[in-house]
C-alpha cells in the first residue's frame, strides 16, 4: 500500500497516557503533519547531518517529513501535492491517516473485496510501532489498521498486508515489517511530535534514551 500502509511502517501517534491500539485521536500537544515531496529533502538533510557527514549529534524530523523520507527509501513516489494523509508521532507509536480517496488506485485496489465497503470520504489509520532489533537496524512494524475508527479484524488484515509484502519487496513477507539500515552508531526512537535520531557515542554502547 503505496502511500498509507507504507509510509506508516516507516513509518502518527498516539499518546502514552489512555488509548488503545488502533483506536483514538492523539491528545492535546500531539500535532498531526502532512507528507509531502517537500518533506523528503529536509528529512534527508538531517539524516545525513547526524549519519553521514556528523556535524550535529542529534536531530528531531517531523513525522509528516519522516513517513516521506522512507516512502522515498521505498520507492513510493511520488507523493501528491494535495494529499490528505498526515502522521502525528508520540514517544509510544506513528500513526498516519488519510482517506480513501487521497490513495492512488494501485493502493485502494490492493484493499480487494474491502474496497466495496468504503466510500471516498471513509477514513484508514495505521497505527505503527518500532521493536527491538540489533546494531545497524531499526525495526518499524505495522500494529493495525482502522477503518472509520473500526480495526480491521487480524484474519482480513493479514491476508491483505501479505498482498502488500508481495508487492512491495522493502517489507518482510507480512506486509507489516520495515527494517531501516543504520550506522551501528546510529539510534532512532520516538519523542513527541518528531522522530528522534541520534550517534551514541557512550562507552557503554547503550546511548540516551528517547525524550
Amino acid at each position: 500500500m503505496k502511500h498509507l500502509v507504507l509510509a506508516g511502517l516507516v513509518l502518527a501517534g498516539l499518546p502514552a497516557s489512555a488509548q488503545t491500539v488502533g483506536t483514538g485521536d492523539p491528545a492535546a500537544g500531539i500535532a498531526w503533519s502532512p507528507i509531502s515531496m517537500a518533506g523528503i529533502p529536509r528529512a534527508n538533510t538531517l539524516v545525513e547531518s547526524v549519519f553521514i557527514t556528523r556535524r550535529t549529534r542529534e536531530q528531531r524530523i517531523s513525522g509528516g517529513d519522516w513517513v516521506s523520507y522512507m516512502a522515498a527509501r521505498l520507492g513510493a513516489l511520488p507523493i501528491p501535492d494535495q494529499t490528505g494523509i498526515r502522521v502525528a508521532v508520540d514517544s509510544q507509536r506513528i500513526l498516519v491517516d488519510g482517506r480513501m480517496v487521497d490513495l492512488p488506485p494501485e493502493t485502494r485496489s490492493l484493499f480487494g473485496p474491502m474496497a466495496m465497503l468504503m466510500d471516498s470520504n471513509t477514513v484508514l489509520r495505521a497505527e505503527v510501532v518500532m521493536a527491538p532489533t540489533g546494531p545497524g537496524v531499526v525495526r518499524f512494524v505495522l500494529a493495525t489498521i482502522s477503518v472509520n475508527g473500526y480495526q480491521i479484524p487480524e484474519s482480513i488484515l493479514s491476508s491483505f498486508l501479505a498482498r502488500v509484502g508481495q508487492q512491495y519487496p522493502a517489507l518482510t513477507k507480512t506486509g507489516r515489517e520495515l527494517l531501516v539500515a543504520v550506522p551501528p552508531d546510529g539510534k532512532v526512537g520516538l519523542a513527541i511530535n518528531a522522530v528522534r535520531i541520534w550517534v551514541d557515542d557512550s562507552a557503554s554502547g547503550s546511548g540516551s534514551p528517547p525524550r
